[in-house]
């Protein structure tokens, strides 16, 4: 369930923007949750915010109870390859609508452990298989920015 742009339920998010942090923001922005698409619009209050994302292939993860790697297929902010940045990093390089931050940027950060992030990555990509979400991600144009790595 989600409010005001929180997981309830789920993990707490971060709430880190050093220049560390700020640097996953000019190289691959987090993905969206299902919910996050809705809030961003409604900050913005813009009907129409499509041009804004892209569809991605998504992360490629490794789940270790299982021994299974899989992609999670998402939806990510466009990335402006004149300014090299997330779309909503500002030129000061503060994000313009952290309060509505996509999931992806808000559960996660440079400092975290790896268990830490590890769990709160599959916790994501179960979100993340939400019918709704996946066909709102079929809806989108599809990146061309973001590559997945190898894992």
């Amino acid at each position: 369930m989600k409010q005001e742009g929180i997981v309830i339920g789920g993990p707490r998010p971060t709430e880190c923007a050093c220049s560390e942090c700020v640097k996953c923001c000019k190289e691959q922005p987090g993905a969206l949750g299902p919910g996050d698409y809705e809030r961003i619009r409604e900050k913005l209050a813009q009907w129409d915010v499509s041009h804004l994302f892209r569809s991605s292939d998504g992360a490629l993860v490794h789940d270790s109870e299982t021994n299974r790697t899989f992609r999670v297929r998402t939806i990510v902010p466009l990335y402006d390859r004149r300014k090299k940045r997330c779309v909503f990093l500002g030129d000061d390089d503060r994000c313009t609508i952290h309060s509505v931050k996509p999931m992806g940027c808000g559960l996660f950060d440079t400092h975290m452990d790896h268990g830490t992030a590890m769990a709160r990555t599959l916790w994501v990509v179960k979100e993340q298989q939400d019918e709704s979400y996946q066909e709102l991600r079929r809806t989108l144009k599809v990146a061309d920015h973001y590559k997945p790595r190898a894992f």
